[in-house]
C-alpha cells in the first residue's frame, strides 16, 4: 500500500506483487513515497519504507564576464545552480574545452522551502590562448553509487586582447616645407594584432593610412604627409580595437619641425684664357642658422653664416689648366631644436669651362717601326676649349678623322704625315716622318759595268772582269758572293763587288749574290763563260752540227711536200687499165701522174 500525502494524486499502475506510480507534474519540492506491506498471515506485523524523491528544475545562470578580456589580468566567471531538494544531491562543474577545471557540491540537505542555490565562482588570469576558449557550466544530479546525472548546462566563450604598450612614433627628424615624407607608427606586443587598427591625424585632420603587420604580434601604419607651412607642427598616432569600444584607444604625439631650406644654387659662367671669372654661391631662403661654403676640392675658398638668405663670391683667373675644374656650393643648416641630430646638408657642383686654342698635338703610333707589309696606326690628340678638329695632311689630301689605319704598309706610304688640330681660337700641326723597312728587292748584277740580263756573260782567257752587285733593302743589305772557284787572282772590293784580275777556267761558272737584311733576302745570278782555244774548237764543231741539222729538217720538208710520197688512202680518178703490154706486171719500175682525191686522212 503506497500512500501521499493530500492532494498528490499520482495514475497508479498495479501488478500481482507490485504498484507503480507516474506523476505527470510534479508540483511539489518534498516528496516523500511511503510503501507499506500487510501481510494477512497470522501473527504478521506492518512492513513500512519511505523513500524521499529528488526534485529540481533547469534553471542555470552564468554571470556574464566582459565584452574582451585583457590578457594577464585576473577574472571570475560564476555560475549558479538550479534548485534542487535534497541541495545536497547537486554538483556544479566548470568545464575549459572539455578539461575539467572546477567542481563544487554541499553536504547539506536543505529545506523543501527555501530557495538557496549551490555557486560555482572560478577565478582565474587570462591568457592569449583564452581567446575564442569556451567554457562550461554543467549542472549535475548525484544519483549515488558513484553515478550522476547531467540536469543542465551553460556556456560562454571569451574574448581576449593583448594591448600592453602604447603606440610609437618612429621617425621624429625635421622634415622640410612642401617635401613628402614616409611617417611610420608601431605599435609592439599586440593580440590580437590583426583586430588592431592605427590612424595618422594632423592638426584634427585624419591622414591616407596603410597597415602593415611586420611579425605576429607587432602592426605598423605609414602614412605621407606634405607640410604645407613650417614651424612646429603635430602629428598624433592614435591605436585602438575596433571591434571592443570598451578598450580605451591609446596614441603618441610628437611635434615635428618643418623648415625652410631652399637649394644652394651656384654660378660658374664660361670664360676666355686669360680672363677673370666671378664663381657665385647663394641660398636664398632658409630658416635656421646657415652657414655656407665654396670650396675647390676639400679647399674651403670662402665660407660666412647667416640666418636669412646668403649669396658669397669668389673670382679666379681663367687659365687652361683651370678646364673641368669642379666648385662645390655646399650649404650647411643648423636648426634650433636639433640639438642631438646632425646639420642638414645640401650641396650644388659646377664645372669651370676655360676656352683656349689647341696645345701642341700630339701624335702616336701604334707600332714603332714602319714594316712593308705589317699594319700601322696614327693616332693624333690635342687638348683644347672647345675641343679641337683633327685632321691629316699626307702628299697633299686631307683627311678629316682623329686616327689613320694602315692595314698593310707599303713604301708608297713613306714620308711626311701632318696633323692638324683646330678650334674657333687657333690651330696647331705637329708631323711624323714615315720610313719604311723592307726586305732586300731589286737585286742586279752588272759585269764590267754591263747590267746582266740573264744570257750568259763571255770573257776572254787572261782578261780583267769587275762583277757588281746592287740590291734597294731598308735597312741596307748586306751582299755576299757566292763564286764557284777560289783562285788567288779574286779580289773582293767594296760590298758587293768581286773582281777577278787575271779570267782563267777557273773562273768559269755561276756567280750568286745574296742581299740580305733583318727583313729578308732576296739572290741574283750570273754566268760567267771564259774564252780560249777549246773554246774556239767547241765553236767550230758547233757550227757544224747546226748546219747539219738545218739540212735534215729541210730535206724532211721536201720529201713531206713530195705527191709521190704522200701517205693515206687516195681514190684514183678518170684512172685506166693497164692494157698496154710493155707494161708487164713486175718489178720495172713506172712513173704517171694521177688526179688524186684523199679520203682518209
Amino acid at each position: 500500500m503506497v500512500e501521499y500525502k493530500s492532494g498528490i494524486h499520482p495514475k497508479r499502475n498495479i501488478g500481482g506483487k507490485w504498484m507503480a506510480d507516474f506523476f505527470q507534474s510534479v508540483e511539489s519540492w518534498d516528496i516523500s513515497v511511503p510503501c507499506s506491506v500487510i501481510c494477512q498471515a497470522e501473527g504478521s506485523a506492518l512492513n513500512e519504507n519511505k523513500k524521499v524523491v529528488t526534485v529540481y528544475n533547469r534553471e542555470l545562470k552564468i554571470t556574464s564576464p566582459p565584452e574582451v578580456l585583457k590578457v594577464n589580468k585576473t577574472y571570475s566567471l560564476e555560475c549558479i545552480g538550479p534548485r534542487v531538494y535534497p541541495k545536497n544531491k547537486l554538483i556544479l562543474t566548470w568545464l575549459r574545452g572539455s578539461e575539467i577545471v572546477q567542481r563544487v557540491s554541499t553536504g547539506e540537505k536543505g529545506f523543501p522551502d527555501e530557495d538557496k542555490r549551490l555557486r560555482n565562482v572560478f577565478n582565474f588570469t587570462a591568457s592569449a590562448s583564452d581567446d575564442g576558449q569556451e567554457y562550461t557550466c554543467l549542472a549535475e544530479v548525484d544519483l549515488g553509487s558513484n553515478t550522476t546525472k547531467p540536469i543542465t548546462n551553460s556556456s560562454v566563450t571569451l574574448q581576449t586582447y593583448s594591448f600592453t604598450d602604447p603606440p610609437r612614433i618612429l621617425n621624429k627628424d625635421p622634415i622640410e616645407v612642401k617635401q613628402e615624407v614616409t611617417l611610420i607608427c608601431e605599435v609592439p606586443n599586440v593580440d590580437p594584432a590583426e583586430k588592431m587598427r592605427i590612424r595618422w591625424s594632423q592638426d584634427g585632420e585624419e591622414l591616407k593610412t596603410i597597415a602593415l603587420r611586420s611579425n605576429s604580434n607587432t602592426v605598423r601604419a605609414t602614412t605621407r604627409w606634405t607640410p604645407q607651412e613650417s614651424g612646429l607642427m603635430e602629428v598624433v598616432c592614435t591605436a585602438d580595437f575596433e571591434e571592443y569600444p570598451s578598450i580605451p584607444p591609446r596614441n603618441d604625439s610628437f611635434f615635428i619641425m618643418v623648415y625652410v631650406f631652399s637649394a644652394p644654387e651656384i654660378q660658374v659662367p664660361t670664360t676666355l684664357e686669360g680672363k677673370a671669372v666671378n664663381i657665385t654661391c647663394s641660398v636664398f631662403n632658409v630658416s635656421g642658422e646657415l652657414q655656407l661654403r665654396l670650396k675647390n676640392r676639400n679647399n674651403v675658398l670662402v665660407s660666412k653664416s647667416s640666418s636669412t638668405e646668403l649669396t658669397i663670391y669668389h673670382t679666379v683667373d681663367a687659365q687652361a689648366k683651370l678646364d673641368g675644374q669642379q666648385y662645390t656650393c655646399e650649404a650647411v643648416l643648423k636648426l634650433q631644436a636639433q640639438s642631438k641630430t646632425s646639420p642638414i646638408v645640401k650641396q650644388q657642383n659646377a664645372t669651370l669651362h676655360v676656352q683656349y686654342p689647341p696645345t701642341e698635338a700630339q701624335v702616336r703610333k701604334t707600332a714603332d717601326d714602319w714594316i712593308e707589309g705589317k699594319s700601322q696606326t696614327l693616332s693624333c690628340n690635342a687638348a683644347g676649349n672647345p675641343a679641337p678638329q683633327v685632321s691629316w695632311i699626307k702628299d697633299g689630301q686631307i683627311y678629316f678623322r682623329e686616327k689613320l689605319h694602315i692595314p698593310s704598309v707599303q713604301l708608297r706610304d713613306g714620308g711626311q704625315y701632318v696633323c692638324r688640330v683646330t678650334n674657333e681660337y687657333g690651330s696647331k700641326n705637329s708631323s711624323l716622318n714615315a720610313v719604311i723597312m723592307y726586305k732586300p728587292q731589286n737585286t742586279s748584277i752588272s759585269v764590267n759595268n754591263k747590267t746582266v740580263s740573264g744570257s750568259p756573260i763571255h770573257v776572254s782567257k787572261g782578261d780583267e772582269v769587275t762583277i757588281t752587285c746592287n740590291s734597294n733593302g731598308n735597312p741596307p743589305a748586306t751582299l755576299q758572293w757566292e763564286a764557284p772557284s777560289k783562285g788567288s787572282n779574286d779580289e773582293t772590293g767594296p760590298p758587293g763587288v768581286l773582281r777577278i784580275s787575271h779570267a782563267t777556267s777557273e773562273h768559269h761558272g755561276i756567280y750568286k749574290c745574296r742581299a740580305t737584311n733583318k727583313y729578308g733576302t732576296d739572290e741574283k745570278e750570273v754566268d760567267i763563260r771564259v774564252k780560249g782555244e777549246t773554246w774556239t774548237l767547241y765553236l767550230v764543231i758547233a757550227g757544224i752540227i747546226l748546219t747539219l741539222i738545218i739540212s735534215a729538217i729541210a730535206a724532211f720538208v721536201w720529201y713531206s711536200k713530195s705527191s709521190a710520197h704522200k701517205k693515206g688512202i687516195y681514190k684514183v680518178h678518170n684512172a685506166k687499165p693497164n692494157n698496154n703490154p710493155q707494161i708487164p706486171y713486175g718489178l720495172e719500175p713506172y712513173e704517171e701522174t694521177l688526179p688524186l682525191r684523199k679520203l682518209i686522212p
